[in-house]
């Protein structure tokens, strides 16, 4: 794995959080949206119960689902600190911390550091270098 793609991790999680997030919050709003039609039919009321039972047991995997992600990203951004941590150069390390810790965008790293995104990439580039140094030559993708 290149240093790139190891510290990539957190934003991939980062970005299924969301997507379950998101879809967290559709289910919620399709359990309120399904009613139990009062008739004589059993089959459409017994229908709408198992729909609901349905969505909600759905719902609650996802949040399942959101609460591993977390739980796993946070170990990962702490995994993910501590090899930057290990860079000596102080600008590329808060270069890293910015990209990789904060997902902050290259116009918005060269903006807090007062240089331009040009210098910013090359920065970049260096601290990749650098990290290359720290990963175990084995290590896998999460």
């Amino acid at each position: 794995m290149t240093a790139k793609e190891y510290l990539s991790q957190a934003w991939n999680i980062d970005q299924r959080i969301n997507g379950k997030v998101a879809q967290a919050s559709s289910l919620r709003d399709m359990t309120t949206h399904i009613t139990q039609v009062l008739s004589d039919m059993p089959k459409s009321a017994s229908h709408n119960n198992h729909r609901l039972q349905d969505v909600i047991s759905r719902l609650m995997d996802t949040e399942a689902e959101v609460d591993e992600n977390i739980d796993r990203l946070v170990d990962l951004k702490i995994e993910i600190m501590n090899t930057i941590w290990k860079v000596e150069d102080v600008n590329c390390r808060h270069l890293l911390e910015e990209r990789y810790i904060n997902f902050k965008s290259w116009e918005e790293i060269a903006s807090d550091m007062n240089v331009s995104v040009r210098w910013v990439h090359k920065l970049h580039a260096k601290g990749l270098e650098l990290i290359e140094k720290f990963l175990p030559k084995d290590t896998e993708v999460h």
